[in-house]
């Protein structure tokens, strides 16, 4: 059977909604290592949106403890029958630690079993992995990868926004594997490409060696081999293009924080800002936004960018904050 399971069946699951065959194609799904490591991704996603009430433990204890503490005087019955009770209200007040310890101890466990690497807003980072791959991070991305199982059972990454892969190739040829929000996978041996996964696109570019992409158009499961040079990309409605690149260049640039434009939009620059940056932009005419430009240019932050857009399109620009707008 065809597995049809989304990120959105997911999250049924965990709100305990899914039919009986649902949960059968559930079953089937997670048979998958790669599934299963997605499945504590999404866990973690939709722990952080659905949080529970977590308890004052220390507060309870303490003021649990002082009650105990407050008995009055009492006749030898009365003593024993107190001290049955303070008995079972020590238990009671254990077991309430050790409920509460435990929910603690769930909550962390991404952070226990696995590492995240982050950017923020401008800033770009080269990390290198246990297995030797060298990660270059740009700015307001995160990779997560497994801490303890990352060699012995499979090398594998979640990855939010956008970085550049040279994939170590290991004796024993383990496959490396790639995994974003929208059912888009990439294995590879050893390689070196670029990943694009943001919430209005999904894009790799492959410099050399060869990768296979997983990915869902509708509700059926998809794959395609890349050669070096090939770019391709995934719309928000779950539509791939392929295409060949004349020039790489376009795509890694911005580890030297530098921008190669090829016929680029002031709209496309706009959603730059957005994403490496964290600025609203807004374009006062619409049709100044359809505009392009082109050329290599250098641009270490965010007001360097801005005045470096402002005169290849011959705008002003006004910014307060984080809101900029462009007019003429």
């Amino acid at each position: 059977m065809e597995s049809s399971v989304t990120k959105r069946m997911v999250f049924e699951h965990f709100s305990g909604r899914l039919s009986p065959l649902q949960r059968r194609l559930m079953e089937e799904w997670l048979e998958s290592p790669q599934h299963q490591e997605i499945y504590y991704t999404w866990l973690e996603e939709w722990e952080n949106q659905n949080l529970q009430y977590v308890a004052n433990t220390e507060e309870s204890l303490q003021r649990s403890l002082a009650q105990l503490g407050e008995m009055p005087d009492q006749t030898p019955n009365e003593v024993k029958r107190s001290n049955t009770w303070i008995n079972f209200r020590r238990l009671s007040v254990a077991a309430l630690v050790l409920l509460s310890l435990s929910a603690c101890f769930y909550a962390g466990s991404d952070r226990i079993f696995y590492k995240t690497f982050e950017t923020g807003y401008g800033q770009v980072k080269q990390i290198t992995l246990s297995d030797g791959t060298i990660v270059t991070l740009n700015a307001h991305s995160s990779l997560q990868v497994p801490r303890f199982t990352f060699l012995s059972n499979s090398r594998w990454a979640f990855l939010k926004g956008e970085a550049d892969f040279d994939v170590k190739h290991l004796p024993d040829h383990q496959p490396f594997r790639i995994s974003t929000e929208r059912d888009f996978q990439v294995t590879v041996l050893g390689t070196k490409f670029t990943v694009f996964a943001r919430s209005r696109k999904t894009q790799l570019v492959l410099k050399t060696g060869k990768v296979q992409i997983d990915y869902k158009e509708g509700n059926r499961s998809e794959q395609l081999l890349m050669k070096p040079g090939d770019l391709v990309s995934l719309d928000p409605q779950g539509r791939l293009q392929r295409r060949e690149v004349q020039s790489l260049k376009p795509y890694d640039a911005w580890k030297d924080h530098r921008y190669e434009f090829n016929h680029t939009s002031l709209q496309e620059l706009a959603y730059m800002l957005q994403e490496n940056y964290g600025l609203e932009v807004e374009i006062k005419n619409p049709k100044l936004g359809k505009e392009t430009t082109s050329g290599s240019y250098q641009a270490r932050n965010a007001d360097e960018l801005l005045q470096l857009i402002s005169q290849l399109f011959e705008l002003n620009f006004n910014r307060q904050n984080n809101h900029v707008i462009f007019s003429q």
